[in-house]
């Protein structure tokens, strides 16, 4: 699964020692005639000045009249890796591998920039082909390379999790499992089951289970854009033999990168579990949703802004449990907000390449800490009886500012997240906390298990009241 930036550090590192060898002079098979040389050291003087068009320009002129110069070939390489042509350097890379297979540093770099291109299955190929070819020599960043592609192209497992959720109206356990199964590079179906039993608070026997179940194609490519579409299924059995109440939904979303400093997500929900309390667990609440947010990166990617809105309908289950109707509400949401990076610690990640619980985006953690802030800007109507049922705030106006820290050990093995938040609805004049965090076990890059808990006073969706959540889970690739 595709890690755009900390995954590729230590793949760019190599790219910089390179270049530095090929600038420095380094081995080739003949010795260019002066001319070459000359041109040749210009080229290079024009990339370590970040010129790296006019370096692509005079390296492919030269080329033109000595088609056979390795170096000029690698530094060419470089420069287009450096100005984001990805297709331009593959081309290179790819003459260089075939050219040169035999030489592990040549058939590593192929292997990056597939890699860089979300194309897993090469990348492994041209990766394990280095590492034979660098037997019985240490090679750490081809040996963490070879195990990132096998991560991202197994079979990913989530084994059952196990979460509780608690308000002031009911009390939820939750059970899921499911699998992520490749179908080639770039591509895989994801298959996750869902039960939940949630009780009532004010009528302890009053017992509501729910069933979902989503089915979902992931496509990606090597930029971190995705598009993800599937249907769902959702199955609520009341308690006492009243009818059971059947939705048939689906689910698509994507994302995609704008310019290099831009990028935008998407997301339509029709007839989706509405699963964020335990009460609208409790009332077998449903939504159908459309929603987008837009990014944007400055100062080396330390500072995200961000806008966003969503529109929704929501509905529940009656009064009369027998009938097939419906309460309904309906909630719009516009959000703006920034993150500061504060401190960063390039390469320190937990291991392994797994998802998140939905079996669907790639996630990890690494060691940095974050400073954001949120606006929120809510407003809620509802019908009659749905008020009844769940309340729902009218309006709301919400600033809130966190901060989340979290930590990776060096060899990858254990992560910690701690966050918190204070926030003010001026809407309502009320104030807000939440905290929580988690913890990451990786005993193995193949296996990940996490524990978590998080404790709110009050959530921006509208719901009031404290909300307490906690969670186990285990990710295995095979």
């Amino acid at each position: 699964m595709p890690r755009t930036g900390t995954n590729l550090r230590g793949g760019l590192a190599k790219a910089a020692l390179t270049f530095a060898l090929i600038a420095a002079g380094g081995q080739a098979r003949a010795q260019p005639p002066p001319a070459a040389a000359g041109t040749l050291e210009r080229a290079s003087a024009l990339v370590q000045a970040r010129a790296f068009e006019q370096a692509v320009a005079t390296l492919r002129q030269l080329l033109s009249v000595d088609p056979e110069n390795r170096r000029a070939k690698e530094v060419l390489a470089f420069a287009l890796e450096s100005m984001g042509d990805l297709q331009g350097e593959r081309q290179v890379r790819s003459a260089l591998a075939e050219e040169f297979p035999d030489d592990p540093r040549t058939q590593a770099d192929y292997g990056r920039v597939l890699e860089r291109q979300g194309e897993e299955d090469g990348a492994l190929r041209a990766y394990r082909r280095a590492r034979e070819l660098s037997a019985g020599r240490s090679a750490p960043e081809l040996d963490a390379a070879i195990e990132r592609m096998k991560g991202r192209t197994a079979m990913e497992v989530g084994t059952p999790l196990l979460a509780m959720m608690s308000d002031p109206d009911a009390t939820a356990s939750c059970v899921e499992a499911g699998a992520a199964v490749p179908l080639g590079s770039s591509q895989h179906v994801a298959l996750l089951g869902t039960h939940y039993t949630t009780r009532a608070r004010a009528h302890p026997g009053a017992t509501v289970n729910s069933d979902a179940l989503a089915l979902t194609l992931v496509l990606r490519n090597g930029t971190g854009a995705y598009w993800t579409v599937g249907p769902r299924l959702h199955v609520i059995s009341p308690a006492g033999g009243a009818r059971k109440d059947l939705g048939v939904g689906g689910a698509i979303a994507g994302r995609a990168r704008l310019s290099p400093s831009l990028e935008a997500d998407w997301r339509l929900d029709g007839e989706a579990p509405w699963d964020e309390a335990a009460v609208t667990v409790l009332r077998g609440g449903r939504t159908t949703a459309a929603e987008g947010h837009l990014y944007s990166h400055w100062w080396s990617r330390r500072l995200l802004l961000q806008a966003g809105a969503r529109r929704r309908q929501l509905s529940i289950l009656g009064t009369d449990p027998q009938s097939a109707r419906r309460p309904r509400a309906w909630q719009s949401l516009r959000v703006i907000g920034a993150d500061l990076v504060l401190w960063r610690k390039p390469g320190a990640a937990v291991r392994g390449e797994m998802l998140d619980e939905a079996l669907v985006a790639p996630t990890t953690l690494s060691s940095a800490m974050t400073l954001a802030y949120r606006h929120y800007d809510l407003s809620s109507r509802t019908t009659t009886e749905f008020s009844e049922l769940i309340g729902l705030a009218p309006r709301g106006v919400v600033d809130e500012a966190s901060v989340a820290a979290t930590l990776a050990s060096t060899r990858g093995g254990l992560g910690l997240e701690v966050r918190a938040g204070l926030a003010r609805d001026s809407a309502r004049g009320a104030q807000s906390w939440r905290t929580g965090g988690a913890v990451i076990w990786a005993p193995r890059p193949t296996t990940r298990f996490t524990l978590g808990y998080e404790d709110a006073a009050e959530i921006v969706t509208g719901l009031v009241g404290q909300r307490r959540e906690g969670w186990v889970s285990c990710h295995v690739d095979l």
